[in-house]
């Protein structure tokens, strides 16, 4: 038997030439660019003679080329193919500038990925010339070549790619070959899902060998030898097969292997494919996700997107998932999760007059137990994803099943079974999902996304016809084409729903892989967390101001610019250098931008005072840490707003800002520095003691107020570590279990300062050297009225494939921490009692993480860390990552971060932990020479209820807060305003429903919240 499938296979193989018969050579010219032109300017380059075989570019460069050829009278009214491979992906455009169809000319991961034939249709053979526009882009569809785990001496170690015109020919296209070649395929592919030896295996061994003895080595008896096959394909599915709804798709990741502006054209590609496929197949349905895409075709291919619009609203193009862009869900902040569905639900309603239902979200890193909260408020009842099928050591349990968050709420949630969102409707993948879909018992159906992905691409017509092959198959599940939403609203009609059938699943979906995107790629993650915090800090600014000057246009933007690059590859740190090039000078353009946007609502709130300083704390506890003076204030005289002296210590000074409030500072006379230097390595104040060694490890944290002592004896905090970190696969992606029994080694001090104590803080500086040819340079402070110790670091980072850590040894017994998490906190176990405790060797925290029993703890803080292991009773934090792909320079260079030390009394709940995060991540904005005007709009009191947010709304002249629940208890708060003559109407996060209204009674309304509940309000 083996002897004659290899016949077949072979056979498969030998035939596809034969596609293409009586072919011609184009002629071809072709301009080269550096960077992409757009249509409109492409006649404006110099053009010159290309053939097969020439080169016409290297690495990310791109090329307009343009085919003539004509064709022979006899083949008017035939099938008339174009095969083009010009290595890379290459866009084909009509005369008008209309995109047609997308060629890939090699994938680096997957042969299945190239596409080389153009059918090319009447309506362009006009007087039987053939007249081509193309654009090439010289890379491949996961971009250039690069190895995976590139060795030190590597010489290029951004990649490489040659772009060469490898086939560029028209000719008459044999149809029934090639269905005969998809149909074979298809059916070799049946025979290996089958047992050895079920009958079923001979049969269809025959009915293929029968295939290829008909068709005798010639193309023209390729209708004659489908005739066997054909009996094949028609023997009818199992009536209790499953039911697949198949939606073609083309996961597009907005940046990865290639940069953004290569996914500009990726969405082109992709789209102009699927539209072509429409044409050609009337029952085929297609989705995408990321508003971000569609508007990127909107701007670049204004005619792709008119056609795109229409096939929307015919319903065979299916808008997917609400999000701006398929965002990571581990590391972005709450309020940057409901700006993700905010202006992704608001894109899709103005554009297409479409409400997405559902969170398309298939490769992301990991789902936050904040996120069914922000899913349901946000409008959307559904949640899909597959991603968790790649956990390293336990199975996901479900495949579709309600998903319970943080406060409580459900989402209905689908894992497709065949663990992938670019399936290639085959048999082996379809009988694999087929039996591995846990709930077959109590549902007849799962979702299939199959197309080409990832680089994007889509379905391709051998995709569509074997879905069509696999609608009524022997041995398969029945196929048929569908969109993901009627899918959820069958599920959501089920009994196993309706009768709550289906399991629940509480807490996040941790992913068990992909921990050291925690970490990678730290400037990245640093500059989006300030800015979180900026935008935020921006918006209250300016809604002091007048509502007519509120920048509501510039700050749309700001956003957006934010949200791209929180893709699920920008991120977390797994992107090539070209795209991070790209994020910083963004990020960059967004300090400007907040700057200038503070100045300006600075300006109208406020009047000029050459001696006064206002200050605007625009988070809702107040601020009672040492704040960063302007320039010339430098020990001078400073006097609060109720008249007190402000303790100054050169430019720190230590005052109260009250809660989302303003203050006014009055400068008077220069004073003489009150700093004394001793050259202890204590830093001490009334509540607390430090002690540092020699070399510049915490050896005690002696708790004056309880007599504790909050390190465990015999072992010192602060303590650096090196690893060695080399993960089995995916380099920037992954730490592994391992990492911590490789090598390991400290840091050596090279110097050390004197604690400078003054009536502000005590501070001192150590430094070290670490690794090969790393620095580390620290001040150490501790202010006079606090318990907290901040360690404000700079990271001069040059290591290969190490990993920085820091550790603290605390001496609170405790059987699992609290981690920060999008507006809440989780608990995991701090322990690895089973496999599913085990994997968590390495989990997400934001601003702290914390071990608590019932009435002491201690919490690490940090300005832009996110990497925590908290196993064996360590607050240990991981700092920097040095991997080598996909980016050779990842992390390189100076790094700044923060991290802070914080022992407390009572529970985590009870204590000052989430309170001295908040001021940790923003301080009070400063306004020098300015006295304010105005009061803040909106303050709360009472409860555990934070105001996160005050900006204008979205469609309307509308104050918008939004107020959060931080404590997971059940509380009331007491909202107040400034504002006269205002009342509040409840609506959901994406500002479209009324809920309900509440009236002020004076300057006051009183609210009740559910443990973290989530509640926006416009004021009117």
């Amino acid at each position: 038997m083996k002897l004659y499938l290899d016949r077949c296979r072979r056979f498969l193989r030998r035939c596809e030439p034969d596609l293409l018969s009586e072919t011609i050579i184009p002629a071809a010219e072709f301009a080269r660019t550096a960077e992409p032109v757009r249509w409109e300017e492409r006649e404006t380059l110099e053009y010159r003679p290309i053939d097969v075989g020439g080169d016409w570019g290297e690495a990310w460069d791109s090329a307009w080329f343009r085919l003539k050829a004509q064709l022979p009278e006899s083949w008017k009214d035939r099938p008339v193919a174009l095969q083009l491979n010009l290595s890379g992906e290459s866009l084909i455009f009509d005369a008008d500038g209309l995109p047609l169809c997308a060629t890939t000319g090699n994938s680096l991961f997957n042969t299945h990925y190239t596409k080389e034939f153009f059918q090319v249709p009447e309506s362009l053979r006009r007087g039987g010339a053939v007249d081509l526009w193309i654009e090439a882009a010289a890379n491949s569809i996961f971009g250039v070549y690069m190895d995976e785990e590139p060795h030190r001496l590597i010489e290029k170690p951004a990649g490489y790619f040659p772009g060469k015109v490898k086939v560029m020919r028209i000719g008459l296209f044999n149809t029934e070959l090639w269905h005969l070649r998809i149909e074979l395929e298809l059916l070799l592919n049946y025979y290996d899902t089958l047992p050895e030896n079920d009958y079923r295996r001979r049969r269809l061994l025959a009915a293929m060998n029968e295939t290829v003895n008909l068709y005798a080595d010639d193309p023209a008896n390729a209708a004659k030898a489908r005739e066997p096959l054909a009996k094949m394909l028609a023997l009818p599915a199992l009536a209790s097969a499953l039911k697949v709804s198949a939606v073609g798709h083309a996961h597009i990741d907005t940046g990865w292997l290639w940069p953004v502006r290569e996914t500009v054209r990726k969405c082109a590609r992709t789209f102009a494919n699927q539209l072509d496929m429409m044409d050609k197949y009337p029952g085929y349905v297609f989705g995408a996700s990321q508003p971000q895409h569609y508007a990127f075709v909107k701007e670049h291919y204004p005619k792709l997107y008119e056609k795109i619009k229409q096939r929307v609203a015919e319903g065979r193009w299916e808008l997917q998932g609400g999000m701006w862009v398929e965002a990571d869900c581990n590391l972005i902040s709450g309020e940057s999760m409901v700006r993700q569905f905010l202006h992704g639900k608001n894109f899709y309603m103005d554009e297409f007059g479409f409400d997405v239902k559902n969170l398309w979200i298939p490769d992301v890193f990991g789902y936050s137990a904040a996120l069914p909260q922000i899913i349901r408020k946000s409008g959307c009842d559904f949640f899909l994803t597959q991603k968790i099928s790649w956990n390293q050591f336990n199975r996901f349990p479900h495949n579709t099943f309600f998903w319970e968050g943080i406060d409580g709420s459900e989402v209905l949630t689908h894992f497709p079974p065949e663990d992938t969102y670019n399936a290639f409707v085959v048999p082996e993948e379809l009988v694999a999902a087929q039996n591995r879909f846990k709930e077959s018992d109590l549902l007849d159906e799962f979702i299939s996304l199959f197309g080409i992905g990832d680089g994007g691409g889509g379905p391709k017509e051998e995709h569509i016809e074997r879905a069509l092959l696999l609608g009524n198959m022997e041995g398969m599940p029945k196929v048929s084409f569908g969109r993901a939403d009627k899918f959820f609203e069958r599920l959501a009609a089920s009994d196993a729903v309706r009768n709550r059938k289906l399991c629940r699943w509480v807490g996040e979906l941790y992913l068990e892989m992909h921990r050291g995107t925690l970490t990678t790629q730290s400037r990245t993650k640093r500059n989006n967390r300030k800015l979180e915090q900026l935008l935020a800090a921006t918006e209250f600014l300016c809604s002091m101001a007048p509502r007519a000057d509120y920048p509501a246009e510039e700050l749309d933007k700001a956003w957006k610019t934010l949200l791209i690059n929180q893709f699920h590859d920008i991120i977390p740190g797994s992107s090539i250098r070209k795209v991070y090039e790209v994020t910083e000078k963004e990020h960059a353009a967004l300090f400007e931008l907040c700057e200038r946007l503070i100045r300006r609502a600075g300006e109208a709130v406020t009047v000029p005072e050459a001696d006064a300083l206002t200050l605007v704390n625009t988070v809702s506890t107040p601020y009672t840490n040492v704040i960063d003076l302007p320039a010339g204030w430098e020990d001078c005289e400073v006097i609060d707003s109720e008249g007190n002296a402000v303790e100054v210590q050169g430019l720190r000074a230590l005052g109260t800002v009250p809660a989302s409030g303003v203050a006014v500072w009055k400068r008077g006379k220069k004073l003489s520095p009150q700093v004394l230097e001793n050259g202890s390595l204590i830093l001490e104040n009334t509540l607390i003691r430090y002690e540092f060694d020699a070399r510049g490890e915490l050896v005690r944290a002696f708790d004056k107020e309880t007599g504790r002592e909050t390190l465990r004896p015999g072992e010192n905090g602060n303590v650096f570590n090196l690893y060695v970190d080399r993960p089995n696969t995916f380099e920037a992606w992954d730490v592994d279990v391992f990492y911590d029994q490789e090598q390991r080694t400290g840091a050596e001090l090279v110097s050390h300062s004197k604690v400078a104590a003054g009536p502000v803080e005590s501070t001192m500086s150590f430094e070290w050297k670490i690794g090969e040819a790393s620095l580390i340079r620290q001040k150490v402070r501790l202010a006079v009225n606090s318990k907290r110790l901040d360690f404000v670091t700079e990271v001069d980072w040059h290591e290969s494939r190490r990993m920085l850590r820091v550790n603290f040894p605390v001496a609170v017994q405790t059987s699992e921490a609290a981690f920060e998490i999008q507006y809440g906190y989780a608990k995991r176990p701090t322990h690895g009692n089973t496999s599913w405790d085990m994997a968590k060797f390495e989990v997400v925290g934001h601003r702290y993480v914390d071990f608590s029993a019932s009435n002491y703890g201690a919490a690490l803080l940090t300005d832009c860390k996110y990497g925590y292991r908290t196993n064996q009773g360590n607050l240990d934090l991981c700092l920097l990552r040095s991997p080598k792909y996909p980016d050779w320079e990842a992390d390189q260079g100076r790094q700044v971060f923060t991290y802070a030390y914080l022992p407390h009394t009572g529970s985590l709940t009870e204590s000052n932990v989430w309170s001295e995060a908040v001021q940790l991540n923003r301080a009070p904005i400063l306004l020098p020479g300015r006295a304010a005007k105005v009061a803040a709009p909106f303050s709360v009191s009472g409860g555990s209820v934070s105001l996160e947010v005050v900006k204008k709304a979205e469609k309307s002249d509308d104050l918008v807060i939004r107020l959060v629940e931080t404590a997971g208890s059940a509380t009331a708060a007491t909202l107040r305003t400034t504002l006269s003559g205002v009342k509040l109407v409840e609506t959901n996060l994406i500002e479209w429903e009324e809920l309900g209204s509440f009236e002020f009674r004076g300057d006051a309304v009183e609210l009740e919240f559910k443990p973290f509940e989530i509640r926006t309000f416009k004021v009117r």
